[in-house]
C-alpha cells in the first residue's frame, strides 16, 4: 500500500440501511456525532506488516458519516486512501482501514463529518498516534567455519568452507542465497579486512578461497538483511611460510 496521509471513509445509508421513519413530530431529536475510539492507539506499524485500525462513530439523527484520517500537520500530499469497510447499527458507525510503513509517523486526526436528512452537519475529531516499529529480525549463525590448509606457503590459495543458518523456532535451518564474507587479521593487527565472498547454496552451505600473504587469521562474517540478524564464525589461524608468489 503506497498512500501517505488524507483518507476520505464515506458510507451512506441507502435503502436497505434507512431507519423506519417515525411520524412526523417537531420532538424529533437532534443531530449529534461523537468519536467513540480510534482502535488500536497507538497504531504500530513495521516494514513487514500492517495494521488494522477500527473507528468508531456514535450520532442521532445522521443519515451520512464521512470519517477524514490525517496528519496533524499539514506536511505533506493528500492521497485517496483504501476503501474503507464499514459496519452500521443503530447509532453506531464503525470504520476500518489499514496502515503501513508509509504511513506518517507522528499525531493524526480522526474528523468524523454527520449529516442529518435537512443537510445540516456536525463534526467531531480525536487524535491518535502512528509509531514505526522495525520488525524482529531472525536470529543467524555461521557454522561449520573451516580453514585449509592452516599451514600453507606464501602466496598459495587458502579454502573456506561453512554454513550460514537461521533459526526456525527450536531448530536450525540452512539460509540459501545470503552473501557471506571472509575477513582476514594479520598477526599483531587488530583490524579485520575483507579478502573474499561466498552465496549460501541451498543448504546454506558456502565455499570459497583466497590468497595466503601473511600469518593471521580468518573468519566468516555474514552482515545481515532487513529480516536476519548478523552473524559470525569462530576465528581461525593460519600460518604462512616461504616467501614469493607460487601457483
Amino acid at each position: 500500500m503506497k498512500r501517505i496521509t488524507v483518507g476520505l471513509l464515506s458510507a451512506a445509508l441507502g435503502g436497505s440501511l434507512l431507519l423506519s421513519a417515525s411520524p412526523a413530530s417537531a420532538q424529533r431529536a437532534s443531530l449529534s456525532v461523537h468519536i467513540d475510539s480510534v482502535n488500536p492507539n497507538p497504531v504500530v506499524v513495521t516494514e513487514d506488516r500492517d495494521t488494522n485500525v477500527t473507528v468508531e462513530v456514535r450520532t442521532t439523527e445522521a443519515i451520512r458519516v464521512e470519517l477524514r484520517l490525517r496528519p496533524a500537520v499539514n506536511t505533506l500530499a493528500a492521497q485517496e486512501a483504501p476503501e474503507a469497510k464499514l459496519f452500521h447499527d443503530g447509532d453506531l458507525w464503525r470504520f476500518s482501514t489499514r496502515f503501513d510503513s508509509d504511513d506518517f509517523e507522528g499525531r493524526w486526526l480522526a474528523i468524523a463529518d454527520a449529516y442529518d436528512r435537512d443537510g445540516k452537519k456536525l463534526t467531531d475529531q480525536v487524535n491518535f498516534s502512528v509509531k514505526h516499529e522495525q520488525a524482529a529480525k531472525t536470529e543467524t549463525r555461521v557454522g561449520s567455519f573451516r580453514v585449509s590448509p592452516t599451514s600453507v606457503r606464501k602466496g598459495r590459495s587458502v579454502y573456506f568452507t561453512g554454513r550460514l543458518e537461521v533459526r526456525n523456532h527450536r531448530y536450525w535451518a540452512g539460509a540459501r542465497g545470503e552473501e557471506v564474507g571472509i575477513y582476514f587479521r594479520s598477526r599483531g593487527s587488530s583490524a579485520w579486512k575483507w579478502v573474499a565472498s561466498a552465496d549460501t547454496g541451498w543448504r546454506g552451505q558456502f565455499r570459497t578461497k583466497a590468497r595466503a600473504s601473511r600469518s593471521g587469521e580468518y573468519r566468516a562474517v555474514f552482515e545481515g538483511t532487513d529480516r536476519l540478524e548478523d552473524s559470525s564464525s569462530r576465528s581461525i589461524r593460519v600460518r604462512v611460510w616461504g616467501g614469493g608468489w607460487h601457483r
